[in-house]
C-alpha cells in the first residue's frame, strides 16, 4: 500500500471532494448523518475544542497494488489500523473508498483535534504512515511496498502506466506497429544511469544526455546562485527531484553525492547556457554577465568540487597527543 498524508484548514471542501466524488463509497465513520453537510459540520466543530490549532484537517489517502481490493470488513480494520497506528483513535473521521483511478484506494477524513482537545502531532507523520501501513501488509497479506527511504528511482504515475497499458494492448491487437514505450520519467532515469560515471565533469554529463535526447535546464536566481535542475524528452519535463532518490538521486547535489565533479571556473558556461537556452534574450554579452554570476557565487561555491578541493589542501590538520595540540604548518602539508 502506498500511503499520503496531509494538513488542511477547512473540511468542507475535502468532504464534499471524498464523498461526492463518482463511484465513491462510505466505508466507515464515528460521525452521525450521512450527508457531506452533516460530516463537515462536526468536524468544524472539533475547532472550538483547541482554537490554536490553524491545520485541523488530516487527509490520509492509501492505494492498493494493482488489481488487489480487499473486502469490505478488511478495509475496515485498514482503516481502524492506520488511525491507531498514526494517533487518531480518539478523532472524529469518516473513510470511503475510490475506484475512479487505476489503483483501488480509500480517502480518510478526519480532525487533528481529539477528543480531549489536543492536536495528534505531524512530527515525521510521513514515515510514521509508512511503518503502519508496512506493518498492516503484513497482517492482511497484501502486496509488499519498500520503504520511500529504499527506493531509488521514481515510478511512473497512473496516467502514465494507463498510456503504456493501452498502446502495449493496441500493439498486441495489430493496431500499432511497435510496443509501447517506456514513460519519459524511466526513459530520462535509464539515461542518466547509463551516462553517469565517478568523476565525470558535469558539463561532459550534459553533453552525454543531450546525445541521448535528455535536455537539462538549470534554474537560477536573479543574482546567479544555483537553485536546481530539470530534464525533460521532447518538451515533457521532471525536476530533478521528481526522478531518482537516495543513492540515485538525480538533484545537483544527489550528482555530486555520486561522484560527479563542478568546477565553476570550466563548468559555468554550460550551466549558463541551460540557463537561457529557452530565452529569447540569449546574446553573449547576457551570457557572459550570467557566466561570471554563476562563477562568483558564494551560495554555488558549496557545489565546486574544485573548490572544496582546494580547501581540503589549505586547512592545517590537527594532531592531538593528551592534551597538547600540534598545529602543522603549510609546508608541512606539502
Amino acid at each position: 500500500m502506498i500511503g499520503k498524508i496531509k494538513k488542511g484548514k477547512h473540511f468542507a471542501g475535502l468532504t464534499k471532494y471524498i464523498l461526492e466524488k463518482e463511484e465513491a463509497q462510505l466505508l466507515c465513520t464515528n460521525l452521525a448523518g450521512e450527508t457531506p453537510q452533516d460530516f463537515y459540520r462536526q468536524l468544524t466543530a472539533t475547532r472550538q475544542l483547541n482554537p490554536e490549532v490553524k491545520s485541523p484537517v488530516s487527509h490520509i489517502s492509501i492505494s492498493f497494488a494493482h488489481l488487489e481490493k480487499p473486502d469490505t470488513h478488511q478495509l475496515q480494520q485498514i482503516v481502524k489500523g492506520t488511525l491507531t497506528g498514526m494517533e487518531f483513535d480518539k478523532n472524529l473521521y469518516f473513510a470511503a473508498t475510490h475506484s475512479d483511478c487505476e489503483h483501488f484506494h480509500i480517502h480518510i477524513g478526519a480532525s487533528r483535534i481529539n477528543i480531549d482537545g489536543k492536536c495528534v502531532s505531524d512530527w515525521y507523520d510521513k514515515r510514521r504512515l509508512e511503518k503502519v501501513l508496512r506493518n498492516l501488509e503484513s497482517e492482511f497479506n497484501l502486496t509488499p511496498v519498500p520503504y520511500s527511504w529504499k527506493i531509488e528511482r521514481a515510478a511512473p504515475n497512473c496516467g502514465q502506466k494507463r498510456r503504456m497499458r493501452r498502446e502495449q494492448e493496441e500493439f498486441e491487437k495489430g493496431l500499432r506497429h511497435q510496443q509501447a514505450n517506456d514513460s519519459v520519467l524511466e526513459q530520462i532515469q535509464d539515461a542518466i544511469e547509463t551516462v553517469i560515471k565517478p568523476s565525470m565533469t558535469i558539463t561532459h554529463f550534459l553533453e552525454k544526455l543531450e546525445l541521448r535526447g535528455i535536455e537539462t535546464q538549470f534554474k537560477v536566481d536573479n543574482d546567479g546562485a544555483i537553485q536546481g535542475i530539470s530534464y525533460s524528452i521532447d518538451s515533457i519535463a521532471f525536476q530533478a527531484n521528481k526522478l531518482g532518490r537516495n543513492k540515485k538521486a538525480c538533484t545537483i547535489k544527489g550528482l555530486l553525492a555520486r561522484g560527479m565533479k563542478i568546477n565553476l571556473e570550466n563548468d559555468s558556461e554550460a550551466l549558463a547556457l541551460r540557463v537561457i537556452n529557452n530565452s529569447e534574450n540569449n546574446d553573449k554579452p547576457e551570457l557572459n554577465i550570467l557566466i561570471e554570476q554563476i562563477k562568483n557565487h558564494p551560495s554555488n561555491l558549496n557545489l565546486s568540487t574544485q573548490a572544496q578541493d582546494n580547501h581540503l589542501r589549505k586547512v592545517p590538520m590537527l594532531k592531538t597527543n593528551g592534551s597538547q595540540r600540534q598545529q602543522y604548518s603549510q609546508n608541512e602539508l606539502g
